[in-house]
Formats: structure tokens, sequence, C-alpha cells
């Protein structure tokens, strides 16, 4: 089975911050990019105008998510999020936020936002959290299964395992 593909076409958007993860595990206490825990593609960056990747850089993750921050202006409401996983024969084209994106081998994660998180959930009331969709799919994960793990987890190019992860060699 050949491993997923994705395309990322940039457009006329700047970013800040534009990123690809493959995501192995969640940790609730944190919120942005640290409440997915993973290792980021070396193929995505904000530089990118065009790039086919073949989702292979590592073993395979429980899902991948696509996150952009804009540049001046700089609207929350605007950055670009897809979270997406393995689908064997499916492909599609989607615009994501001024994104154009291609998948192959994957589809789309949906249902999930501001509903995923649950009522009472610590740090639900605190914009910062709750405005975050990141902690938003994190949230969405955990109702599917996935345990949060708090604390430290591999970074970069290392490998290794944390309790409740997905391996990452």
């Amino acid at each position: 089975m050949p491993a997923p593909q994705i395309t990322i076409t940039r457009g006329n958007r700047t970013y800040r911050y534009l990123w690809l993860k493959y995501v192995t595990g969640i940790d609730l206490t944190q919120h942005c990019a640290r409440s997915l825990h993973g290792r980021y593609s070396r193929q995505v960056n904000q530089d990118l105008t065009e790039t086919t990747i073949t989702l292979n850089e590592f073993p395979t993750p429980i899902c991948w998510y696509l996150c952009g921050v804009t540049t001046d202006p700089s609207r929350w409401a605007e950055n670009p999020h897809l979270a997406f996983e393995i689908a064997p024969g499916h492909a599609q084209d989607l615009e994501v936020q001024h994104l154009t994106v291609t998948l192959a081998g994957a589809r789309p994660i949906t249902g999930w936002g501001a509903n995923s998180i649950p009522a009472g959930a610590m740090h639900a009331n605190e914009r910062d959290y709750a405005s975050c969709r990141n902690w938003q799919f994190a949230h969405h994960l955990h109702t599917s299964g996935v345990p949060s793990i708090p604390g430290h987890r591999p970074r970069g190019l290392g490998h290794g395992t944390v309790a409740g992860q997905l391996p990452l060699s």
C-alpha cells in the first residue's frame, strides 16, 4: 500500500508559521502546537509555495495536522487548520483558508471544533485554550479514546515514546 500524500499550494497569503505534524498523542494541559504530540514534517514551512509530500517521514501516526498562522493582518479566525487520517484509495481537493490542499490516500477528519470541548473541561473558560483549534482537535481525539499525556515528549528528530503515545520509531 503506498503512503498517503499531501500537496499544499500557499497562494498569496504569508505565514508566520506553517507546519504539518505527525500526531502521536495529546496533552490537554497545553494549547497550540504543544497540545498535539508528534514530530513536524521537515518539508512544510512558511516559505513554501507548493510542495507534494509523501507522508512517510516518520512511522504512521494517529493522524496528521496542518496549521498556519498568518502574518499582517493576523486574524486567528483566518488561520488554516486541517486534520486528516489515512484512507487508502481516497483522494480529495480542498480549500483551507486560502491554502489549496490535495489529499491522496487520506481524508479530512471532520466534526470537531469548539463543540469538542466538554463542559467543565480544565481551561475551557480560558480564551487562549477555548479558541485554540489545535486544543479543540486534541479534545476530539481524547473523546475518541486517545489519552492525554502531560509533560515531556520527544521533540525534534530524536526517537522514543511517552507512555500512552504511539511509538515514534
